[in-house]
């Protein structure tokens, strides 16, 4: 009789993992769907690692992406190319742009698709109106950020924060606001940066 039980709540304890992890398949789909169906848009965000805070924002059209953090960086991208800013140090660092990256700082046009990348979604909790989703690398993922933890309001299927884990490091992103683009998107003019430093990783 013992053995039977264990058998039962073994084979529940599975159907509740599965219907966890289809649950949290589907938020990432819904966030996902809603940034595609916006196309063209924006997201105010900051960004909180131990004692330092700053705001940031971007704006998504296509592939192409402007993205500001604090004063001193600026990301342009024209869906192939990626030029970083740093205006403290006075450089411009162009490099290739790496589609497979899901980092906010790094690739902002695919930050919320994480289905079909090299993650494995499991739901951490559902309660309130809010979500919490933790993706970890999958096998031969050498991804840096190692698990991602996405907070979702459930009611409009929008994020809420990332917070990423950089070899027990924490950077949380807390995400403000996300609005559909009203305008354009800043494109990288060399003739703004005369006189920086041009360092070409291409």
């Amino acid at each position: 009789m013992i053995r039977r039980i264990l058998y039962v709540a073994a084979l529940l304890a599975g159907v509740c993992e599965a219907s966890a992890a289809g649950r949290a398949e589907e938020i990432l789909g819904r966030v996902a769907e809603g940034f595609r169906a916006m196309k063209d848009y924006t997201v105010r965000f900051e960004v909180a690692a131990d004692e330092y805070r700053t705001p940031g924002s971007y704006a998504v059209r296509g592939g192409s992406y402007y993205l500001r953090l604090g004063d001193d960086a600026e990301v342009y991208s024209d869906g192939r190319l990626r030029y970083e800013v740093d205006n403290r140090r006075r450089e411009v660092t162009v490099t290739e742009v790496d589609t497979a990256s899901r980092n906010i700082l790094n690739n902002p046009v695919r930050t919320f698709d994480f289905l079909g990348s090299e993650y494995t979604p499991s739901l951490v909790s559902e309660a309130d109106g809010r979500a919490v989703v933790r993706l970890t690398p999958a096998a031969g993922n050498d991804s840096p950020a190692g698990d991602v933890t996405l907070t979702v309001d459930t009611a409009t299927m929008r994020p809420r924060s990332l917070s990423y884990d950089y070899d027990g490091e924490q950077v949380l992103v807390n995400v403000l606001e996300v609005a559909p683009l009203a305008g354009h998107v800043r494109r990288f003019d060399p003739k703004n940066y005369e006189g920086y430093e041009f360092i070409d990783f291409r």
